[in-house]
Protein backbone atom coordinates (compact mmCIF):
# COMPACT_ATOMS: atom_id res chain seq x y z
CA UNK A 1 0.00 0.00 0.00
CA UNK A 2 1.26 3.99 -0.85
CA UNK A 3 1.19 6.12 1.98
CA UNK A 4 -0.96 8.73 1.46
CA UNK A 5 -3.82 6.99 -0.71
CA UNK A 6 -6.78 4.80 0.50
CA UNK A 7 -6.01 1.68 -2.08
CA UNK A 8 -4.89 -1.82 -1.88
CA UNK A 9 -4.36 -4.12 -4.53
CA UNK A 10 -4.73 -7.85 -4.12
CA UNK A 11 -3.70 -10.67 -6.31
CA UNK A 12 -6.05 -13.75 -5.51
CA UNK A 13 -4.60 -17.04 -6.89
CA UNK A 14 -6.79 -19.36 -4.84
CA UNK A 15 -8.98 -21.14 -7.41
CA UNK A 16 -11.99 -21.63 -5.51
CA UNK A 17 -12.34 -17.88 -4.43
CA UNK A 18 -11.94 -17.22 -8.31
CA UNK A 19 -15.00 -19.30 -9.22
CA UNK A 20 -17.16 -17.95 -6.49
CA UNK A 21 -16.18 -14.16 -7.81
CA UNK A 22 -16.53 -15.33 -11.70
CA UNK A 23 -20.42 -16.49 -10.58
CA UNK A 24 -21.66 -13.21 -10.02
CA UNK A 25 -21.80 -10.07 -13.18
CA UNK A 26 -18.59 -8.61 -13.41
CA UNK A 27 -20.93 -5.23 -13.03
CA UNK A 28 -21.24 -6.48 -9.46
CA UNK A 29 -17.21 -8.11 -8.73
CA UNK A 30 -15.58 -5.18 -6.83
CA UNK A 31 -18.83 -4.72 -4.84
CA UNK A 32 -18.80 -7.99 -3.83
CA UNK A 33 -15.10 -8.71 -2.92
CA UNK A 34 -15.51 -5.72 -1.01
CA UNK A 35 -18.27 -7.14 1.11
CA UNK A 36 -16.92 -10.50 1.39
CA UNK A 37 -13.85 -8.64 2.61
CA UNK A 38 -15.59 -6.89 4.79
CA UNK A 39 -17.58 -9.57 6.18
CA UNK A 40 -14.60 -11.61 6.72
CA UNK A 41 -12.86 -9.26 8.33
CA UNK A 42 -15.11 -8.38 10.99
CA UNK A 43 -15.34 -12.04 11.67
CA UNK A 44 -11.85 -12.38 12.30
CA UNK A 45 -11.86 -9.36 14.71
CA UNK A 46 -14.85 -10.60 16.12
CA UNK A 47 -13.31 -14.02 16.54
CA UNK A 48 -9.97 -12.44 18.00
CA UNK A 49 -11.88 -10.40 20.63
CA UNK A 50 -13.56 -13.89 21.83
CA UNK A 51 -10.15 -15.51 21.94
CA UNK A 52 -9.26 -12.46 23.87
CA UNK A 53 -12.23 -12.54 26.22
CA UNK A 54 -11.18 -15.92 26.79
CA UNK A 55 -7.86 -15.09 28.00
CA UNK A 56 -9.81 -12.31 30.14
CA UNK A 57 -11.65 -14.45 31.74
CA UNK A 58 -8.43 -17.12 32.46
CA UNK A 59 -6.56 -14.58 33.82
CA UNK A 60 -9.93 -13.09 35.55
CA UNK A 61 -9.84 -16.89 37.23
CA UNK A 62 -6.04 -16.79 38.06
CA UNK A 63 -6.39 -13.02 39.62
CA UNK A 64 -9.33 -14.28 42.10
CA UNK A 65 -6.78 -16.97 43.00
CA UNK A 66 -4.29 -14.92 43.37
CA UNK A 67 -6.97 -12.78 45.79
CA UNK A 68 -7.61 -15.90 47.71
CA UNK A 69 -3.70 -16.30 48.35
CA UNK A 70 -3.54 -12.34 49.30
CA UNK A 71 -6.13 -12.80 51.59
CA UNK A 72 -5.00 -15.70 53.17
CA UNK A 73 -1.69 -14.02 53.50
CA UNK A 74 -3.06 -10.89 55.03
CA UNK A 75 -5.20 -12.77 57.02
CA UNK A 76 -1.87 -14.82 58.36
CA UNK A 77 -0.07 -11.74 58.53
CA UNK A 78 -2.75 -9.80 60.53
CA UNK A 79 -3.03 -13.34 63.03
CA UNK A 80 0.97 -13.06 63.64
CA UNK A 81 0.91 -9.35 64.09
CA UNK A 82 -2.24 -9.59 66.81
CA UNK A 83 -0.33 -12.62 68.53
CA UNK A 84 3.00 -10.73 68.66
CA UNK A 85 0.63 -8.06 69.57
CA UNK A 86 -0.81 -10.13 72.55
CA UNK A 87 2.63 -11.43 73.70
CA UNK A 88 3.98 -7.91 73.87
CA UNK A 89 0.89 -7.06 75.90
CA UNK A 90 1.04 -9.94 78.09
CA UNK A 91 4.79 -9.77 78.67
CA UNK A 92 4.15 -6.17 79.38
CA UNK A 93 1.39 -7.15 81.74
CA UNK A 94 3.54 -9.27 83.49
CA UNK A 95 6.14 -6.60 83.90
CA UNK A 96 3.98 -4.26 85.12
CA UNK A 97 1.55 -6.47 86.91
CA UNK A 98 3.39 -9.79 87.84
CA UNK A 99 2.89 -10.34 91.56
CA UNK A 100 6.65 -10.93 92.73
CA UNK A 101 8.34 -8.92 89.60
CA UNK A 102 6.01 -6.67 88.61
CA UNK A 103 6.45 -2.99 88.37
CA UNK A 104 3.33 -2.44 89.74
CA UNK A 105 3.55 -4.60 92.70
CA UNK A 106 6.94 -2.51 93.17
CA UNK A 107 5.48 0.52 92.37
CA UNK A 108 2.05 0.02 94.64
CA UNK A 109 4.70 -1.02 97.48
CA UNK A 110 6.76 1.96 96.90
CA UNK A 111 3.65 4.20 96.83
CA UNK A 112 0.80 2.56 98.96
CA UNK A 113 3.84 1.03 101.45
CA UNK A 114 5.10 2.70 104.46
CA UNK A 115 6.23 5.54 102.97
CA UNK A 116 4.47 5.12 99.66
CA UNK A 117 2.60 8.06 97.77
CA UNK A 118 -0.35 6.71 96.41
CA UNK A 119 -1.27 9.62 94.13
CA UNK A 120 1.28 9.17 91.98
CA UNK A 121 0.39 5.83 91.08
CA UNK A 122 -3.22 6.90 89.31
CA UNK A 123 -1.83 9.75 87.84
CA UNK A 124 -2.16 10.32 84.10
CA UNK A 125 -0.03 13.22 83.73
CA UNK A 126 3.02 11.45 85.26
CA UNK A 127 3.87 9.96 82.52
CA UNK A 128 6.14 7.43 85.39
CA UNK A 129 2.55 6.30 86.49
CA UNK A 130 1.73 2.53 85.80
CA UNK A 131 -1.35 3.97 84.56
CA UNK A 132 -0.07 6.41 82.22
CA UNK A 133 2.41 3.56 81.07
CA UNK A 134 -0.83 0.81 80.05
CA UNK A 135 -2.77 3.82 78.14
CA UNK A 136 -0.06 4.77 76.18
CA UNK A 137 0.69 0.92 75.28
CA UNK A 138 -2.98 0.36 74.33
CA UNK A 139 -3.16 3.62 72.28
CA UNK A 140 0.08 2.73 70.07
CA UNK A 141 -1.91 -0.37 68.95
CA UNK A 142 -5.68 0.03 69.03
CA UNK A 143 -6.50 3.72 69.32
CA UNK A 144 -7.44 6.12 66.88
CA UNK A 145 -6.95 5.82 63.20
CA UNK A 146 -3.31 6.55 63.52
CA UNK A 147 -2.84 3.09 65.07
CA UNK A 148 -0.72 0.01 64.07
CA UNK A 149 -3.87 -2.27 63.73
CA UNK A 150 -5.88 0.65 61.72
CA UNK A 151 -2.94 1.54 59.64
CA UNK A 152 -2.11 -1.96 58.61
CA UNK A 153 -5.84 -2.43 57.51
CA UNK A 154 -5.87 0.75 55.57
CA UNK A 155 -6.17 0.19 51.96
CA UNK A 156 -5.08 3.74 51.24
CA UNK A 157 -1.85 3.66 53.25
CA UNK A 158 1.06 2.71 50.84
CA UNK A 159 2.76 0.64 53.66
CA UNK A 160 -0.59 -1.48 53.66
CA UNK A 161 -1.28 -4.95 51.93
CA UNK A 162 -3.94 -4.12 51.04
CA UNK A 163 -2.75 -0.81 49.19
CA UNK A 164 -1.08 -2.77 46.58
CA UNK A 165 -3.92 -5.59 46.36
CA UNK A 166 -6.01 -2.63 45.81
CA UNK A 167 -3.90 -1.24 42.62
CA UNK A 168 -4.03 -4.46 40.82
CA UNK A 169 -7.69 -5.41 41.04
CA UNK A 170 -8.28 -1.77 39.70
CA UNK A 171 -5.50 -2.34 36.64
CA UNK A 172 -7.44 -5.61 35.79
CA UNK A 173 -10.46 -4.85 36.51
CA UNK A 174 -10.00 -1.16 33.97
CA UNK A 175 -8.88 -3.80 30.92
CA UNK A 176 -11.35 -6.50 31.67
CA UNK A 177 -13.64 -3.56 30.93
CA UNK A 178 -11.60 -2.32 27.76
CA UNK A 179 -11.67 -6.24 26.11
CA UNK A 180 -15.72 -6.18 26.99
CA UNK A 181 -16.15 -2.72 24.85
CA UNK A 182 -14.47 -3.74 22.09
CA UNK A 183 -15.52 -7.29 21.87
CA UNK A 184 -19.14 -5.28 21.93
CA UNK A 185 -18.34 -2.81 19.01
CA UNK A 186 -16.79 -6.11 17.08
CA UNK A 187 -20.18 -7.99 17.25
CA UNK A 188 -22.52 -4.48 16.63
CA UNK A 189 -20.55 -4.00 13.49
CA UNK A 190 -21.18 -7.57 12.39
CA UNK A 191 -24.57 -7.03 13.42
CA UNK A 192 -25.29 -4.08 11.28
CA UNK A 193 -23.97 -5.65 8.19
CA UNK A 194 -26.33 -8.50 8.89
CA UNK A 195 -29.58 -6.29 9.25
CA UNK A 196 -28.44 -4.55 5.52
CA UNK A 197 -29.40 -7.69 4.24
CA UNK A 198 -32.12 -8.65 5.96
CA UNK A 199 -33.49 -5.29 5.29
CA UNK A 200 -33.56 -5.49 1.87
CA UNK A 201 -35.29 -9.28 1.87
CA UNK A 202 -37.93 -8.00 4.06
CA UNK A 203 -38.98 -4.76 2.11
CA UNK A 204 -39.34 -7.51 -0.85
CA UNK A 205 -41.15 -9.97 1.42
CA UNK A 206 -43.65 -7.21 1.95
CA UNK A 207 -44.24 -5.92 -1.79
CA UNK A 208 -45.24 -9.95 -2.11
CA UNK A 209 -47.47 -10.29 0.34
CA UNK A 210 -49.56 -7.26 -0.82
CA UNK A 211 -49.64 -8.69 -4.11
CA UNK A 212 -50.62 -12.13 -2.73
CA UNK A 213 -53.45 -10.55 -0.50
CA UNK A 214 -55.20 -8.52 -3.27
CA UNK A 215 -55.62 -12.20 -5.23
CA UNK A 216 -56.82 -14.15 -2.20
CA UNK A 217 -59.36 -11.15 -1.46
CA UNK A 218 -60.81 -12.05 -4.50
CA UNK A 219 -61.76 -15.67 -4.10
CA UNK A 220 -62.16 -14.95 0.26
CA UNK A 221 -58.59 -16.92 0.91
CA UNK A 222 -57.08 -16.10 3.93
CA UNK A 223 -53.77 -14.61 3.80
CA UNK A 224 -50.96 -14.77 6.28
CA UNK A 225 -47.18 -13.90 7.05
CA UNK A 226 -45.10 -16.11 8.16
CA UNK A 227 -41.53 -15.56 7.67
CA UNK A 228 -40.81 -14.87 11.24
CA UNK A 229 -42.58 -17.65 12.84
CA UNK A 230 -41.04 -21.27 12.96
CA UNK A 231 -42.71 -23.94 11.06
CA UNK A 232 -43.92 -27.54 11.91
CA UNK A 233 -39.93 -28.29 11.76
CA UNK A 234 -37.49 -27.96 14.13
CA UNK A 235 -36.48 -24.17 14.62
CA UNK A 236 -37.24 -23.45 10.78
CA UNK A 237 -38.85 -20.08 9.69
CA UNK A 238 -38.90 -21.11 5.51
CA UNK A 239 -42.11 -20.05 4.04
CA UNK A 240 -43.29 -16.57 4.45
CA UNK A 241 -46.34 -16.39 3.11
CA UNK A 242 -49.01 -18.74 3.75
CA UNK A 243 -52.60 -18.56 2.13
CA UNK A 244 -55.75 -21.31 2.83
CA UNK A 245 -58.20 -21.38 0.52
CA UNK A 246 -61.65 -20.20 1.46
CA UNK A 247 -63.82 -23.44 2.60
CA UNK A 248 -66.66 -22.55 0.59
CA UNK A 249 -64.39 -23.71 -2.29
CA UNK A 250 -63.44 -26.70 -1.21
CA UNK A 251 -66.54 -28.22 0.59
CA UNK A 252 -64.97 -28.11 3.99
CA UNK A 253 -61.60 -29.40 3.08
CA UNK A 254 -58.30 -27.56 4.10
CA UNK A 255 -55.90 -26.84 1.53
CA UNK A 256 -53.16 -24.37 1.63
CA UNK A 257 -50.15 -23.16 -0.34
CA UNK A 258 -46.97 -21.33 0.99
CA UNK A 259 -45.15 -18.72 -1.07
CA UNK A 260 -41.47 -17.98 -0.72
CA UNK A 261 -40.00 -14.39 -1.75
CA UNK A 262 -36.77 -14.59 -3.36
CA UNK A 263 -34.76 -11.18 -3.77
CA UNK A 264 -31.30 -12.63 -3.95
CA UNK A 265 -29.65 -15.16 -6.06
CA UNK A 266 -29.38 -18.89 -5.90
CA UNK A 267 -28.81 -22.23 -7.78
CA UNK A 268 -32.13 -23.59 -9.55
CA UNK A 269 -31.83 -26.73 -7.67
CA UNK A 270 -31.29 -25.45 -3.91
CA UNK A 271 -34.58 -23.25 -4.73
CA UNK A 272 -36.61 -26.50 -5.91
CA UNK A 273 -35.10 -28.36 -2.38
CA UNK A 274 -36.92 -25.17 -0.39
CA UNK A 275 -39.61 -25.33 -1.98
CA UNK A 276 -40.10 -28.60 -0.92
CA UNK A 277 -39.17 -27.64 2.39
CA UNK A 278 -41.46 -25.01 2.66
CA UNK A 279 -44.16 -27.15 2.19
CA UNK A 280 -43.32 -29.58 4.97
CA UNK A 281 -42.70 -26.68 7.00
CA UNK A 282 -46.21 -25.16 6.68
CA UNK A 283 -47.72 -28.52 5.87
CA UNK A 284 -49.28 -26.92 2.53
CA UNK A 285 -50.15 -29.00 -0.56
CA UNK A 286 -48.35 -26.49 -2.87
CA UNK A 287 -45.68 -23.59 -3.03
CA UNK A 288 -44.99 -21.15 -4.77
CA UNK A 289 -41.38 -19.15 -5.53
CA UNK A 290 -41.72 -15.23 -6.29
CA UNK A 291 -38.44 -13.94 -7.90
CA UNK A 292 -37.70 -10.48 -7.71
CA UNK A 293 -36.18 -10.34 -11.56
CA UNK A 294 -35.00 -13.29 -13.74
CA UNK A 295 -31.13 -12.80 -12.12
CA UNK A 296 -32.44 -14.44 -9.09
CA UNK A 297 -31.74 -17.77 -10.50
CA UNK A 298 -28.14 -17.26 -11.37
CA UNK A 299 -27.92 -21.15 -13.28
CA UNK A 300 -30.44 -21.19 -15.76
CA UNK A 301 -32.47 -18.04 -15.68
CA UNK A 302 -32.52 -17.55 -19.26
CA UNK A 303 -34.62 -20.86 -19.79
CA UNK A 304 -37.08 -20.21 -16.79
CA UNK A 305 -38.59 -17.04 -17.87
CA UNK A 306 -41.34 -15.45 -16.05
CA UNK A 307 -43.05 -18.60 -15.46
CA UNK A 308 -42.03 -22.71 -14.92
CA UNK A 309 -44.29 -25.44 -13.02
CA UNK A 310 -41.83 -28.05 -11.70
CA UNK A 311 -42.79 -31.53 -10.16
CA UNK A 312 -44.82 -32.37 -6.51
CA UNK A 313 -46.65 -28.80 -6.96
CA UNK A 314 -43.86 -26.34 -7.16
CA UNK A 315 -43.92 -23.45 -9.26
CA UNK A 316 -41.47 -20.49 -10.11
CA UNK A 317 -42.66 -16.66 -11.26
CA UNK A 318 -41.81 -13.53 -11.54
CA UNK A 319 -42.50 -10.07 -9.33
CA UNK A 320 -40.09 -7.46 -10.33
CA UNK A 321 -39.31 -5.38 -7.84
CA UNK A 322 -38.65 -2.20 -10.29
CA UNK A 323 -41.58 -3.22 -12.03
CA UNK A 324 -44.14 -5.11 -10.20
CA UNK A 325 -46.96 -6.11 -12.44
CA UNK A 326 -48.69 -8.62 -10.68
CA UNK A 327 -50.18 -10.89 -13.62
CA UNK A 328 -47.11 -13.63 -13.53
CA UNK A 329 -47.96 -13.44 -9.70
CA UNK A 330 -51.63 -13.76 -10.39
CA UNK A 331 -51.58 -16.76 -13.12
CA UNK A 332 -48.93 -18.38 -10.51
CA UNK A 333 -51.54 -18.60 -7.63
CA UNK A 334 -54.91 -19.01 -9.66
CA UNK A 335 -53.21 -21.87 -11.32
CA UNK A 336 -51.80 -23.31 -8.46
CA UNK A 337 -55.45 -23.14 -7.03
CA UNK A 338 -56.71 -24.49 -9.71
CA UNK A 339 -55.06 -27.92 -9.79
CA UNK A 340 -55.40 -27.91 -5.60
CA UNK A 341 -59.16 -28.04 -6.30
CA UNK A 342 -59.03 -30.43 -9.66
CA UNK A 343 -57.16 -32.92 -7.22
CA UNK A 344 -59.31 -32.49 -4.34
CA UNK A 345 -62.54 -33.75 -6.85
CA UNK A 346 -60.70 -36.62 -8.51
CA UNK A 347 -59.79 -38.00 -4.62
CA UNK A 348 -63.49 -37.58 -3.93
CA UNK A 349 -64.05 -39.06 -6.66
CA UNK A 350 -66.01 -37.07 -8.39
CA UNK A 351 -63.58 -36.57 -11.73
CA UNK A 352 -66.37 -38.16 -13.63
CA UNK A 353 -67.83 -34.64 -13.71
CA UNK A 354 -64.49 -33.38 -14.53
CA UNK A 355 -63.37 -32.37 -18.43
CA UNK A 356 -59.92 -33.78 -18.11
CA UNK A 357 -58.67 -32.71 -21.49
CA UNK A 358 -60.40 -29.34 -21.83
CA UNK A 359 -58.67 -28.91 -18.67
CA UNK A 360 -55.33 -28.99 -19.65
CA UNK A 361 -56.22 -27.35 -22.75
CA UNK A 362 -56.66 -24.44 -20.80
CA UNK A 363 -53.72 -24.93 -18.57
CA UNK A 364 -51.50 -24.85 -21.95
CA UNK A 365 -53.22 -22.28 -23.14
CA UNK A 366 -52.87 -20.27 -20.43
CA UNK A 367 -48.70 -21.13 -20.52
CA UNK A 368 -48.63 -19.75 -23.76
CA UNK A 369 -50.35 -16.69 -23.69
CA UNK A 370 -47.85 -16.09 -20.78
CA UNK A 371 -44.89 -16.51 -23.04
CA UNK A 372 -46.71 -14.37 -25.68
CA UNK A 373 -47.14 -11.89 -22.75
CA UNK A 374 -43.78 -11.26 -21.88
CA UNK A 375 -42.41 -11.50 -25.12
CA UNK A 376 -44.76 -8.12 -25.68
CA UNK A 377 -43.40 -7.09 -22.50
CA UNK A 378 -40.05 -7.14 -23.46
CA UNK A 379 -40.78 -5.64 -26.91
CA UNK A 380 -43.49 -2.44 -24.82
CA UNK A 381 -39.76 -2.13 -22.53
CA UNK A 382 -36.73 -1.64 -25.81
CA UNK A 383 -39.05 -0.47 -28.53
CA UNK A 384 -40.33 2.79 -27.83
CA UNK A 385 -41.56 3.99 -31.22
CA UNK A 386 -44.26 1.26 -30.84
CA UNK A 387 -45.31 1.57 -27.41
CA UNK A 388 -49.30 2.52 -27.16
CA UNK A 389 -49.64 -0.77 -29.95
CA UNK A 390 -47.82 -3.02 -27.48
CA UNK A 391 -49.40 -1.33 -24.79
CA UNK A 392 -52.91 -2.67 -26.42
CA UNK A 393 -51.45 -6.40 -27.06
CA UNK A 394 -50.28 -6.44 -23.82
CA UNK A 395 -53.92 -5.51 -22.12
CA UNK A 396 -55.54 -7.88 -24.15
CA UNK A 397 -54.04 -10.70 -23.67
CA UNK A 398 -54.18 -10.11 -19.60
CA UNK A 399 -57.93 -9.88 -20.33
CA UNK A 400 -57.58 -12.73 -21.80
CA UNK A 401 -55.57 -15.06 -19.69
CA UNK A 402 -58.08 -13.45 -17.23
CA UNK A 403 -60.92 -15.37 -18.73
CA UNK A 404 -59.53 -18.07 -19.60
CA UNK A 405 -58.11 -18.53 -15.28
CA UNK A 406 -62.08 -17.20 -14.58
CA UNK A 407 -63.22 -20.75 -17.12
CA UNK A 408 -60.93 -22.77 -15.34
CA UNK A 409 -61.62 -22.03 -12.10
CA UNK A 410 -65.38 -22.35 -12.76
CA UNK A 411 -64.29 -25.96 -14.04
CA UNK A 412 -62.39 -26.95 -11.41
CA UNK A 413 -65.37 -25.64 -8.93
CA UNK A 414 -66.91 -27.94 -6.12
CA UNK A 415 -70.34 -28.81 -6.92
CA UNK A 416 -72.72 -28.03 -4.03
CA UNK A 417 -73.14 -31.78 -1.96
CA UNK A 418 -77.02 -30.16 -1.64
Amino acid sequence: MNEGLNKLIITITDKEIIDLILNYNESEREKIIIRALKIGLIALKNIETTTNVDYVEKEFQKFISQVDKEFIQLKNEFENRLKETDELIQKKLTENFDPQSGLMSRVLEQYLGEGGRLSDLFDEENNSSATAKIKKILAEYFDSDASKVVSLLNPNNPESPLSTFKKEMMERLIAIEKEIKASQVARKAVEEEREKGTQKGLDYENLVFAQIEKIASIFGDTCLPTGRTSGLMLDSKVGDIVVTLNSASTGGAILSMVFEAKDKQMNLSALLEELERAKENRNAQASVAVLSGKNVIKDVNQTIGVFRDYSNNRTICVLDKIDPDPVFLEVAYKLVRAKLLLALRVREMRSGTIDLALINNLIEEIIKKLDNLSLVKGTLTKASGFINKAQEDLDKIKEEIRKTLTELSEKTKIPNKN
